[in-house]
């Protein structure tokens, strides 16, 4: 197993999703708890058009240039906003042509995500102590 920087490991994913392939990353950070904790395998596919739905969790790049894996909570006709599940506040505005593509999640998963979006601010206190552990 190589461990590759974030930008160099995500080009290569973008382009083996480009070629129709299905990829396995872990997953580093918090800002998705409580569904995928630093060190989790998630796979991720390439991009169906039926994936561009609130509640889907999606690869994109920021304008900015990082690579995200964030749940998409909200849909323009030109944009999607992404936020991370373990973030109370920060979004992202992504084009959707930089949506490289969508990470496999159950029907549980989607339904647990839902209930947990719905937490709202109360989320800061589960948060808290799964940050802790």
């Amino acid at each position: 197993m190589k461990t590759l920087p974030n930008q160099t490991a995500f080009e290569m994913v973008r382009q083996l999703l480009a070629e129709g392939r299905e990829v396995s990353v872990r997953v580093e950070g918090q800002s998705m708890l409580p569904f995928f904790r630093s060190g989790t395998r998630i796979r991720i596919r390439p991009l169906r058009p039926d994936d561009l739905q609130t509640g889907r969790v999606v690869l994109a790049q920021t304008d900015s240039g990082p690579f995200v894996v964030h749940r998409i909570v909200g849909i323009t006709s030109r944009r999607i906003l992404l936020q991370g599940d373990g973030n109370l506040r920060g979004t992202e505005s992504i084009p959707r042509g930089r949506i490289c593509g969508a990470v496999s999640c159950s029907p549980l998963h989607l339904f647990l995500a839902r209930l947990w979006r719905r937490l709202g601010p109360l989320r800061r206190y589960p948060l808290w102590l799964l940050r802790r552990l």
